[in-house]
């Protein structure tokens, strides 16, 4: 490994794991913490602000260690990560409307769109289309980029699902940088990687500092990815063998799988009750596998492994079917998993409320059923 990226990643780490207990000091001392309601999972109150961490070790780091910082791109990147980054301080900390919320991710995804060119323009055959021109691919981004920053917002509802999923992708996508020669573009993959990595210490296994990523981190996060995959399928295309990847946005659908198909999922189910897509609930894939009794590592770790499986499909895919057919395929099969999660979940619950209704009904009159209660669920909803 190059000797610039293994510093990068080391210098990440160390930053994140060394600001965050002080963040998590400074947020207990003034108060700053999620508390929970109805909605929420967690029982107890923590801190929210874990994305300030990753933001600082992120910007030091990459400023550090980018070899092109003079990229005109970059400096948009930049731009729209620190639009994203105030814009979820404050939302963490005070609590805006979702519509101003939007109003930024609108402005910062033009911004990255229009002004630092970050267009999907090769669609590689998908739905018979190979490019797409200035016109159709601006807005396009544009809401693509909005989906996911929001989608990841979303999935940010139990311990280490969001910044998981964020390694990974870093991860693969950073190597695959590295490997054809795109250091700027290594360098951000793996600098965010190992922040994410660092929070994830606190976030899983934090003790007395533990602390969430919050609206600062997965918004952070959203535009990042969205700004990283889309690099990913433009270069892509120059790009010989063995790196080539003949459905690069097939192979993005495979990474960010899960996001992908909660948001569309719940955006669908709020619509269809004549709700506002943005309005929160309880129906996500990660609250149906915590309903069915999962725990929050072991809800995270199904998710993780779910990307994987999917992300080895689109591959898969690619060798004997058009990426037209792969595309319906891919969504196909997860949707179709999501709905036997969902079926599962409500079968457990149901047998569960059975077994609670006879415990009752054995009882003496006046006696508590202690197997009535529910188990403490620790962590915030999206």
């Amino acid at each position: 490994m190059d000797l610039t990226l293994l510093l990068n990643i080391v210098v990440s780490f160390i930053i994140t794991y060394l600001v965050i207990p002080p963040i998590v000091r400074v947020s207990k001392a003034k108060n700053l913490m999620d508390v929970p309601d109805e909605r929420k999972l967690n029982t107890i109150v923590i801190p929210t602000l874990g994305g300030v961490g990753v933001f600082i070790a992120f910007n030091i780091s990459t400023l550090i260690f980018l070899p092109d910082i003079k990229l005109t791109e970059l400096r948009f990147l930049y731009a729209a990560i620190i639009m994203m980054f105030f814009i979820g301080l404050k939302d963490d900390l005070l609590v805006i409307s979702a519509r101003k919320k939007f109003l930024i991710q609108i402005a910062a995804s033009v911004l990255l769109v229009v002004m630092g060119d970050f267009r999907i323009t090769h669609a590689y055959g998908l739905l018979g289309i190979t490019e797409l021109n200035y016109w159709i691919s601006v807005p396009l981004t544009t809401v693509a980029l909005l989906f996911l920053i929001n989608a990841i917002n979303l999935i940010d509802g139990i311990d280490g699902l969001a910044a998981g999923i964020g390694v990974l992708v870093c991860s693969i996508l950073g190597v695959w940088f590295f490997a054809i020669g795109t250091m700027s573009y290594a360098v951000i993959c793996t600098s965010l990687a190992a922040s994410l990595l660092a929070f994830m210490r606190f976030n899983l296994w934090g003790g007395k500092n533990k602390i969430f990523m919050g609206d600062t981190g997965s918004l952070i996060l959203g535009i990042a990815l969205g700004a990283i995959a889309i690099r990913f399928n433009e270069i892509n295309a120059f790009v010989s063998q063995p790196f080539y990847f003949k459905y690069a946005p097939l192979f993005v659908i495979g990474l960010l799988i899960v996001p992908i198909t909660d948001t569309v999922r719940v955006f669908a189910i709020r619509i269809y009750r004549k709700k506002s897509p943005f309005s929160p609930d309880n129906n996500h894939i990660h609250h149906l596998l915590i309903k069915a009794g999962l725990p929050h590592f072991a809800a995270s770790c199904l998710l993780f492994g779910y990307t994987i499986f999917f992300t080895l499909l689109a591959l898969t895919l690619q060798l004997y079917v058009d990426i037209t057919t792969g595309f319906i395929v891919l969504l196909t099969a997860s949707f179709s998993a999501v709905a036997i999660i969902n079926l599962k979940s409500k079968q457990i619950q149901a047998a569960k409320a059975g077994e609670s209704v006879k415990v009752i009904r054995l009882l003496p009159l006046g006696v508590k059923a202690e197997h009535n209660r529910r188990p403490a669920l620790r962590r915030k909803n999206s």
